[in-house]
């Protein structure tokens, strides 16, 4: 990254506007794993979007509810 390219972190609001972000946020569906408990599956709730290996498995403690976070 040249000088020109850096950013300040610093300076960045903490919670940017969704168009700022460059991407547009993809809805999930996360599912408590029968097979390995305290394990989530997490897949895109369009299936369009699923394809091999599109998931991500977590433990508990990694699956936070952003609504519960203010």
């Amino acid at each position: 990254m040249s000088e020109s390219e850096s950013v300040d972190w610093g300076k960045l609001p903490a919670d940017p506007d969704l168009d700022d972000l460059g991407y547009d946020p993809l809805e999930l569906e996360i599912t408590e794993s029968t097979a390995d408990g305290g394990h989530y599956v997490i897949l895109p709730h369009d299936e369009s979007f699923l394809r091999e290996e599109a998931f991500i498995v977590a433990d508990s403690a990694s699956v936070v509810d952003l609504g519960d976070r203010v």
